[in-house]
């Protein structure tokens, strides 16, 4: 596993979410690296800025109009992902919607559906069509974005905790599955992230970040990160440097747990 359980310069990783936030972060940071990124989200016009972003500072992309809890349309991102000679060796799942003012007894049956699917089946049909050809590469990674709510939550956002949640038992189990292919899979667990997820949040709200309980300093624990950073994260998940990092959940949440 150590030898090719990780995405070289000169190999495919396919982001999904990655219009926006921390999938377009991700996606320009593996650019800059010599990764080719095939990316998808359901936003177009999020997919063709984060596309032009990455162009003009000459890497290499190829972007699919996608809705990653439909099958067929997670083939369509592996036809334009297999369209190359560049061997597919990464998958981040990041692709994801927010749940608040939701717990149980108020959550509609259809919004607990779209939160799962968006959340936790993505995972499984974009790993179940993946996967193969990560194997069939020798090997790679596989990082799946998670969140501090599969740890420690907070009232009101039922199906997105039980979503996260679950997205890092399938991580742990996926690894174990995984090992003897030379994949390694791990779960990302975020904190507070300044992307258009939280920010149409704290509109809705009427209040600011810090009125919302995060604070903004550059010091403080539980702060707010930039999209840029949790990319780093991921890059490093995804790196020859995190070869010994498997079936486990690397926390990246500004020290957000430690209080709890």
């Amino acid at each position: 596993m150590r030898m090719s359980a990780f995405c070289p310069a000169g190999s495919s990783v396919v982001v999904t979410g990655a219009g926006r936030g921390i999938g377009a972060a991700t996606a320009i940071r593996l650019a800059k690296e010599g990764i080719r990124v095939v990316l998808c989200d359901v936003d177009s016009a999020g997919l063709e800025s984060t596309c032009l972003k990455i162009e003009t500072q000459g890497g290499v992309c190829t972007s699919v109009v996608a809705n990653v809890t439909s099958l067929e349309d997670c083939h369509a991102v592996e036809s334009a992902a297999m369209a190359s000679d560049w061997p597919l060796k990464g998958l981040v799942n990041n692709a994801a919607v927010g749940a608040f003012h939701m717990d149980v007894e108020s959550t509609s049956l259809d919004d607990w559906h779209r939160i799962i699917e968006t959340n936790l089946t993505s995972v499984f049909l974009m790993s179940k069509v993946f996967v193969p050809h990560i194997r069939q590469a020798g090997g790679g990674a596989v990082v799946n974005v998670s969140s501090i709510h599969a740890f420690s939550t907070s009232p009101g956002v039922a199906p997105y905790a039980a979503a996260k949640g679950g997205v890092l038992a399938l991580t742990r189990t996926m690894a174990l599955d995984l090992a003897n292919d030379n994949i390694r899979v791990v779960a990302l667990i975020p904190g507070a992230v300044d992307t258009p997820m939280l920010q149409f949040h704290a509109e809705r709200e009427g209040r600011t970040l810090e009125e919302l309980g995060f604070p903004t300093s550059t010091n403080a624990i539980g702060r707010i990160a930039g999209a840029e950073e949790i990319a780093g994260t991921i890059s490093f998940l995804l790196s020859q440097d995190a070869t010994f990092v498997t079936g486990s959940a690397l926390v990246a949440d500004g020290g957000i747990l430690a209080k709890f």
